[in-house]
């Protein structure tokens, strides 16, 4: 898992560009302050948010609310940026299980993202995470961003009715009762490796094929034996799986990458049934 900085020690520059014959362009050029690398190249419709405006709504969030400020995170070399934030309550829980939940604050130098409020929970009982954007919040890159006309408690507002809409929607899963079948097809649309299902009546073949496959079936299967035989227990042994096993640096929070894909597509699944 990637660290978390405290401070943004650099900023995003707007240069222009050059062209041949000294042409004019509507583009220019988002770069980083400290190493002069691409962010990306944009038009002069779009107006970014800057790193300081993310200190000064940091500075907002910790002065007034009692959200503890956890770090920054950067992905791809600072094209985007997420924030997080502790959620002071205590004793929050899914399915009777202990949780912590932060508030993420997101953006992006390259329009892979708009301006966004999301959630993260982390459970205690096997450091499984999963995070979710809430779409009710979020701004685009078209307009100056202005601190003074950001309202703090949208903000806030919006990120717990979002929480407590995801829990909801967990809690809903431990009522429904998992099936083999249901657990075949999730991990056949997650890990889409595999064409015919009859690799996944003998382990010893499906171990041949795929490896991945087979860590992720162990998975559900743990987590089945910890919260009993229901949909709850198969999210829980996704987010299992990308939280401790998945290769690479998916970063705090599960909130970028292919595990973030995973434990998004296998709510949506199982949310369905």
């Amino acid at each position: 898992m990637k660290e978390l900085t405290q401070h943004l020690n650099w900023e995003v520059q707007i240069e222009e560009l050059a062209l041949p014959g000294n042409r004019k362009t509507n583009r220019f050029a988002l770069t980083r302050s400290d190493n002069g690398e691409c962010l990306s190249i944009r038009s002069d419709r779009y107006y970014p948010v800057f790193n300081k405006d993310l200190e000064d709504i940091r500075e907002r969030i910790v002065s007034r609310n009692g959200f503890r400020f956890k770090g920054y995170q950067e992905f791809q070399n600072g094209k985007r940026i997420l924030a997080f934030y502790e959620n002071p309550s205590e004793n929050l829980q899914i399915c009777g299980q202990k949780v912590k939940d932060y508030l993420i604050i997101g953006n992006s130098h390259d329009t892979s993202s708009k301006l966004f409020v999301g959630t993260s929970n982390y459970m205690m009982r096997c450091e499984n995470q999963f995070s979710e954007k809430i779409r009710a919040f979020e701004r685009r890159h078209d307009q100056p961003f202005d601190i003074h006309k950001l309202q703090l408690e949208e903000i806030l507002a919006n990120y717990e009715s979002g929480r407590r809409a995801l829990y909801r929607r967990m809690e809903r899963l431990q009522m429904v009762r998992s099936t083999d079948e249901v657990i075949k097809e999730l991990v056949l649309q997650l890990m889409g490796s595999m064409e015919r299902t009859d690799r996944l009546e003998d382990p010893l073949l499906m171990l041949r094929y795929d490896e991945k496959t087979l860590l992720l079936l162990e998975c559900i299967h743990h987590e089945i034996g910890d919260l009993g035989p229901n949909l709850w227990a198969v999210f829980n042994g996704v987010t299992r799986y990308t939280s401790n096993h998945l290769k690479g640096k998916p970063g705090f929070g599960i909130v970028n990458g292919r595990g973030e894909q995973l434990n998004r597509g296998a709510m949506k699944f199982l949310n369905k049934l």
